[in-house]
């Protein structure tokens, strides 16, 4: 008997996690239900789901079941007409006998339900007893092609192989299960107002559902009217609060922000090569808002020969792009150009935040695999946000972890950070640049 899972109908940060769990241990196909979702959010679901491509059936947005040569479409009110050039399976859900006979000849497989009461809607019983149930069986109503949904849980499996059916659908048990979150490791400095830092960057991968842990680089003294004192931790300290990480919790994503020298970029480095961690997200601290170089030429030059060539990804603000290529970046075509080049030079891919361009709306240019990805937002006016490109940057890293592709990753992190900023926009942290909201809704 197969084994099927509905997702739930809205979209939320753990489902690419859950979802590449059920289909690497428990069920066979994936039906995608997104009443609500755009094509462009159920694509990206896809990208991120892509090497399980032939086991998933979509409910709405059939063009993209076309587009990906899916498993299946799932025909409904919303969406009745399966596209003439696709050519995988085709169901349907049916509430009685006699919608399962008239569709099953129109279908590869129909679902009927609520066979038991559903666990995902409250009050919705099931609408046949054992001995109707029975003897739809006996009639043939029920066989092969009929699959079981509603109140379906790993307990009642043999009940409706015995009854018949030739599947079974889940979908409040599905997603039942709990999954440990991703650990997600901030390399950086201390932030002691709490707006930037390894204290924006545990907020943000705790507000996304990750496990935080940190190796703090520097202590600093600061608030939000600027840094009063800055305190390095050496390159053994760094090392090994890494390594104490890594020994011990299964880290999934990295992110690196203020390095201070090079013995510590070289420790950093040495740690990421030794244990692997499946994303790096480098966000190089470079430049200071007011243009002045935060570390020395030295320490660029062991940050982009060691750390770079290990990175995901690494997230340049405009000034630290025109630092590593020697020329000023003034538009969005220039920084289109300077991504590409930096992605070719360094062997990863490159995002330029383009924060800094004198423009009512703003545009961030990611260069992956060769390709161009543009991400544009309308600029929110706040004096509050301080420790945007620390929050960026560790939200990617956590989207990664959750499972989610490169560029998927870069577009949820860009909307949490607008929502942060707009959040915080009328809060008061402080005389001056206040900090993020990172806990909205």
């Amino acid at each position: 008997m197969r084994l099927l899972a509905i997702t739930r109908p809205e979209l939320y940060v753990e489902e690419i996690r859950e979802a590449i769990y059920l289909l690497e241990n428990v069920v066979d196909i994936l039906h995608i239900r997104k009443p609500n979702a755009t094509a462009e959010q159920v694509e990206h679901l896809l990208c991120a789901l892509r090497k399980y491509r032939d086991r998933i059936v979509l409910h709405d947005h059939f063009d993209l079941a076309v587009k990906y040569s899916l498993a299946g479409v799932h025909l409904n009110s919303r969406n009745s007409t399966v596209p003439t050039s696709f050519r995988g399976t085709i169901s349907r859900s049916c509430h009685s006998a006699e919608e399962v006979v008239r569709y099953k000849a129109e279908c590869d497989y129909v679902f009927l339900s609520p066979i038991f009461d559903s666990i995902s809607k409250e009050g919705y019983r099931s609408a046949f007893s054992a001995d109707e149930l029975e003897a739809l069986r006996d009639s043939g109503v029920i066989d092969s092609k009929v699959y079981a949904l509603g109140g379906v849980t790993m307990n009642n499996l043999q009940r409706l192989k015995a009854l018949g059916f030739g599947g079974a659908a889940m979908l409040g048990a599905a997603w039942k299960h709990h999954l440990t979150p991703p650990v997600v490791l901030t390399v950086a400095g201390s932030d002691s107002s709490g707006g930037a830092g390894i204290q924006a960057d545990i907020k943000t991968i705790s507000a996304l559902r990750g496990f935080a842990a940190s190796a703090i680089t520097a202590v600093t003294a600061q608030n939000t009217m600027g840094v009063t004192d800055i305190v390095p931790l050496t390159a053994d300290a760094v090392r090994n609060q890494a390594v104490a990480v890594f020994e011990d919790l299964d880290v999934k994503a990295v992110k690196i922000g203020m390095v201070h020298n090079s013995e510590v970029v070289k420790a950093v480095a040495d740690v990421i090569e030794k244990y692997t961690a499946q994303y790096t997200v480098c966000d190089p601290v470079m430049v200071a808002t007011s243009g002045a170089k935060l570390i020395e030429d030295k320490t660029v030059a062991t940050l982009v020969s060691r750390l770079f060539p290990l990175s995901t990804l690494v997230t340049p603000n405009l000034r630290e792009a025109a630092v590593l290529l020697g020329r000023e970046i003034n538009s969005v075509d220039e920084m289109k150009r300077a991504a590409k080049e930096l992605s070719e030079q360094y062997r990863t891919a490159v995002l330029i935040k383009g924060g800094h361009l004198l423009d009512s709306t703003m545009c961030d240019v990611l260069c992956s695999g060769g390709e161009i990805y543009t991400f544009v937002s309308q600029r929110v006016e706040s004096r509050n946000t301080h420790g945007t490109g620390c929050t960026l940057s560790s939200a990617i890293a956590t989207f990664l972890a959750h499972g989610y592709a490169l560029n998927s990753a870069v577009r949820l992190a860009k909307e949490y950070v607008t929502k942060a900023i707009e959040q915080a926009k009328e809060l008061s942290f402080g005389r001056g640049n206040g900090a993020l909201w990172h806990f909205g809704e």
